[in-house]
């Protein structure tokens, strides 16, 4: 990315993070310290509070470039573009892989990283989109490969591809908080993209408020969610798409048909406290839709809390959120429990 793009990039985002993402009025009397910079293809800020919050950002930060730089697909050097068949696996990329592994299990295969080359072939690397014919995605699904991980082992077919992009977020963002915890720091909330990571509470013991987008009107939410410490994480219709022939294309691919994924719903949120889990889920959750979302709901061995919205502006929530969200879009019906 050029250094002007990156520039922009950041003054977008800093004159909307406040609307559409992190509500941080009332922190208390603690130094705050905030940090903004580009990585895994987007805007990420950080806020810390207390005596160590600088230090403990700038080393956040280096946690986050250096597993953005290993976990990259689209680089061949990167750490895991170099992964071949019975080699062993670095720490840290085990964690993120198990966790895929696991996933992809629970939600019978609706979370696969091993979809690279079909997700090149909608031009969504690139941004050079198009619509592949019907019988390029089946020959690419018929050919997508195999892998797994046995504790430090991978292993895998020829020509198979892996992209983490699904976890990768969380999974840095998860990192990060560990990173800030050993160097003292009690308190923060970090934004990227669409993930939001929190450390602790606020400086004066309140929850967080982390806003939930409208996938309708990106520029306006639809409601609040009041957390302690976890993961919020957000995967939508609309945060990557193109539009051809009048029919809009979104890049969270269904393994089973290798197109946009077509469950009947525009944005999945997912808290969990667990980064990784939650960025996983939040893209299985969207495959699957809102039926077997709640199944899963009732029978994984993954704790998660979720908030569905569907393309017939219906908003979905399990249980738990009920305590959790505040609702503040009258565009929408009230939101409901899952059945």
């Amino acid at each position: 990315m050029h250094c002007m793009d990156w520039k922009n990039k950041l003054l977008s985002f800093g004159a909307t993070l406040t609307v559409f993402c992190l509500l941080l009025c009332g922190c208390g009397g603690e130094e705050k310290q905030t940090i903004q910079f580009f990585a895994m293809d987007t805007v990420m800020q950080m806020t810390a509070y207390g005596d160590n919050a600088q230090d403990g950002l700038a080393q956040a930060r280096d946690t986050v470039e250096t597993l953005a730089v290993m976990l990259d697909a689209q680089k061949k050097d990167s750490a895991l573009s170099r992964l071949h068949s019975g080699d062993t696996v670095s720490t840290f990329i085990q964690y993120p892989l198990n966790m895929a592994k696991h996933i992809s299990r629970l939600t019978d295969g609706a979370l696969d990283i091993s979809l690279y080359n079909l997700t090149d072939a909608w031009g969504f690397y690139t941004k050079a989109y198009r619509v592949p014919e019907p019988v390029e995605i089946q020959q690419l699904l018929d050919k997508k490969g195999q892998w797994d991980i046995d504790g430090n082992v991978y292993t895998c077919t020829e020509g198979t591809k892996l992209d983490l992009g699904s976890l990768a977020k969380g999974y840095a963002a998860a990192k990060a908080v560990e990173t800030l915890r050993n160097c003292g720091v009690h308190s923060a909330i970090f934004s990227l993209g669409g993930n939001v990571q929190t450390l602790g509470q606020k400086p004066d013991g309140s929850d967080w408020t982390v806003a939930v987008t409208d996938p309708l009107s990106p520029q306006d939410t639809v409601g609040n969610l009041h957390v302690g410490e976890c993961a919020v994480v957000t995967s939508g219709s609309y945060q990557r798409n193109f539009t051809r022939d009048g029919k809009t294309y979104h890049h969270i691919l269904d393994p089973k048909t290798g197109c946009p994924a077509d469950s009947g719903l525009l944005s999945v949120t997912v808290l969990c406290e667990d980064g990784t889990a939650a960025d996983g889920l939040s893209t299985a959750l969207f495959v699957l839709g809102a039926e077997q979302t709640a199944a899963l709901y009732k029978t994984t061995d993954i704790p998660f809390e979720a908030l569905l919205i569907t393309e017939e502006k219906e908003i979905w929530m399990t249980e738990g959120l009920s305590a959790l969200f505040e609702q503040t879009n009258e565009t929408y019906a009230p939101a409901k429990i899952l059945p």
